[in-house]
């Protein structure tokens, strides 16, 4: 197969630049989704308003629900507090005005830019740890890219076109925290036993400070610059990530619990048992201490690292430690669960002794424990108990919601769809894998001298392990959400790759290519037919509404069956072995697939799943001091957009509405009522007797209403 002679570097940024290009065009004209995007949004802008960084708070508003919560103990720390940098960096959230968040497009940059961040770099990462599997010493000849960049390209823009993975990628969820890094630990699991170990440079002091020590003999300071110390890029690459992901927070943090306005604010509290207090400060701040002996600990004993491989390795339990506090125990839970599974099929237990445990245990707990210990001593066991025993053990082991159960077809359904068009391509690219773990022999692919082959062979396994585990464990969990399938994705995606890049080359038979050509056509067939009869399955990827009102709204998904007709044609002329135009039509399918999902669907459908218009409405024609109810639901929304200026009642509560209602007489204000379109329908009968006939539908949309109740 060959490609238009470009240079590498030159179809890395055409990619780089395409993906970005498709993921950002629309992106004011989509406003945060109910209720995840504006929950959390709203839990990372009370971070800055009450500049505190260790205790997640929510509060949705004012009136009979407008304390119905107050801390928020369901999530870690980690996406909130990015979120919350990002706000800050582009100065939103914290102004007087209170339409701050319907007017720009920035609320919604600067909440889903930190997950933006990480899709998109995971989606490179991956294809980097490609290429650098499969690269050879021999320089590739000509102007295009070399089969082992190829590949990591084609990996790369796989992963990123994928619509579920595209979807999470630009909005502003917690999940892509605990994906990202599972990514980067099993990345670093590869590079670190799937490809030749090599020593780490090491310099002597004397040539780092420029001054050599002698060769033999000398004093204590002669000796001292004989000491080498690790002077290896692979060494500096582990240092700042550890920097980023683990001493920066824990600096933060520390500073936070000494800071004379914590002090200030801790010693305010009501004094009475289970309320943190001034000694609740002190021993966090000398447990902290800690952390930071365990830092200087790991720092003395990495100085002693000889190998490569060690630093991979160090890579991948910090990247666990940032899985943790990302999303909880399922990150590590992963990582931990597909290392074994990759040493017992390969037969390496030995590995085991060579996986630097002590140092990674501390690498792990510098990168995810200082601020759940914190928790532990500032909230003690009832902040313990909602985060890990119900939001974590529970959901796995007994199931949250009654929609969110199934079994291994709810996801392999879903997985159609989260990957269109490439789902199609998925009978094909498994076929080769297997085919591939047949015909090649089964080196070791961390032996000196191992031939790309078999390195391709051991990625084409761990990719297959990964993604048999990751679904198996998935699946036995028993809450089961469409975005819990998001981890599964980059494996698949690295098959996609291989498979791609090896178009031309493949010795798969004819019959064979046909048969899985025609298989690829009919999966698409059957995953275009779920799409265009259940319209809403694309939103539902990133949401976990299902029913009701939630099934509406959606626009029709009908353009996606001709966006995938290149990609059906690419399979079959890949059959007939026309490779060239084959790679064409696919890659053009996913591309102006991924472009329809961003920039068509999303904007049609995030004007009824979102309350950003509404809100706009109200912050339009409302008066200086009219108020907004939230009335009869509760979806989050209403608290984000008005910065927690609004009366929320959770149910009907007629008694309650009366009386806010007769407490505005003779005010000359008017009620803006916001509520679902179903609850709109009953708004009159509640209302005092006066007040019906002068209520007038502002704004009507499939999921909400906005009524204006003039009060005389």
């Amino acid at each position: 197969m060959r490609l238009p002679t470009l240079p590498t570097w030159l179809w890395i940024a055409l990619a780089a630049v395409l993906h970005v290009a498709i993921n950002t065009a629309t992106l004011a004209a989509c406003g945060p989704w109910d209720p995840w995007e504006t929950h959390y949004g709203e839990v990372a802008r009370q971070i800055l308003v009450r500049d505190d960084m260790l205790d997640l708070w929510w509060r949705p508003g004012e009136g009979p629900d407008g304390n119905a919560e107050n801390t928020f103990w369901s999530k870690p720390a980690l996406p909130f507090w990015l979120m919350a940098l990002s706000m800050a960096a582009f100065g939103v959230g914290t102004r007087p005005a209170l339409d701050e968040m319907v007017r720009s497009p920035l609320p919604e940059l600067a909440l889903r830019l930190p997950s933006m961040l990480a899709g998109t770099l995971c989606a490179v990462f991956l294809g980097y740890v490609v290429w650098r599997l499969l690269r050879t010493e021999t320089p590739a000849t000509g102007r295009g890219p070399s089969p082992a960049a190829r590949a990591g390209i084609l990996t790369a823009v796989v992963l990123a076109t994928m619509p579920q993975w595209a979807l999470v990628t630009r909005q502003a969820l917690t999940d892509m925290f605990f994906v990202a890094p599972v990514v980067v630990a099993m990345g670093a699991w590869a590079l670190a036993w799937l490809q030749p170990d090599r020593d780490l440079r090491r310099r002597p002091i004397g040539e780092i400070f420029r001054r050599p020590a002698p060769a033999q003999g000398g004093g204590l300071w002669a000796r001292v610059r004989r000491w080498t110390l690790p002077w290896d890029r692979a060494y500096t690459v582990f240092i700042l990530g550890a920097l980023a992901a683990a001493i920066v927070p824990l600096t933060l943090l520390h500073m936070h619990v000494i800071s004379a306005d914590t002090v200030a604010r801790v010693a305010r509290f009501v004094k009475k048992p289970g309320v943190p207090n001034l000694d609740t400060l002190r021993q966090i701040h000398l447990h902290l201490l800690g952390y930071w002996a365990a830092a200087l600990v790991v720092l003395v004993l990495s100085l002693r690292w000889t190998r490569r491989s060690q630093v991979w390795m160090a890579m991948l339990y910090v990247a666990a430690g940032v899985s943790l506090i990302g999303k909880g125990l399922i990150g590590p839970g992963i990582v931990g669960l597909l290392v074994l599974a990759d040493m017992l099929v390969r037969g390496r237990l030995d590995l085991l002794r060579r996986c630097g445990l002590l140092t990674g245990t501390l690498l792990f707990a510098l990168a995810s424990l200082p601020w759940h210990h914190a928790m532990l001593l500032y909230r003690g066991e009832r902040w313990l108990n909602e985060l890990i025993i119900l939001n974590n053990l529970a959901r796995f082991g007994s199931g949250e919601q009654d929609q969110a159960v199934g079994s291994l077809t709810y996801y392999v359904r879903t997985l159609g769809v989260a990957t269109l068009p490439w789902s199609a391509a998925l009978p094909a690219s498994l076929w080769a894998a297997m085919r591939a773990l047949r015909d090649v022999p089964e080196d070791r692919p961390d032996a000196p001298g191992a031939s790309v082959a078999t390195r391709a062979a051991a990625l084409r396994r761990f990719a297959l392990l990964w993604a048999a585990v990751t679904l198996a464990l998935l699946t036995y969990s028993v809450t089961k959400y469409y975005h819990y399938l998001l981890p599964v994705l980059p494996p698949l995606a690295v098959l996609l790759g291989l498979w791609l890049a090896d178009l031309g080359e493949s010795k798969t038979g004819g019959k064979t290519r046909w048969v899985t050509a025609v298989a690829g056509v009919g999966v698409l067939a059957l995953v275009l037919r779920d799409a265009i009869v259940e319209p809403a399955w694309l939103t539902h990827l990133t949401t976990y509404l299902y029913d009701h009102m939630w099934r509406e709204g959606a626009p029709p998904t009908g353009p996606l069956m001709v966006l995938a007709l290149p990609f059906a044609l690419g399979l079959l002329l890949w059959a007939g072995r026309r490779t060239r135009a084959a790679l064409t039509g696919m890659l053009l399918s996913a591309l102006l697939s991924l472009g329809w999902v961003m920039n068509s669907y999303l904007p049609a459908v995030s004007e009824h799943w979102s309350q950003r218009s509404p809100l706009r409405v109200y912050f339009d024609q409302r008066g200086p001091d009219d108020p907004l109810l939230s009335w009869w639901f509760y979806y989050r929304g209403e608290t984000f957009f008005t910065k927690g200026k609004v009366w929320v009642s959770k149910e009907m509560n007629r008694e309650k509405l009366t009386e806010f209602v007769d407490a505005q007489r003779g005010q000359g204000r008017s009620l803006w009522v916001l509520t679902t379109s179903s609850h709109a329908k009953r708004l009159k009968t509640s209302l005092p007797t006066d007040l019906r006939a002068g209520t007038t539908p502002v704004y009507e949309g499939v999921h909400y209403t906005l009524t204006k109740v003039p009060v005389p």
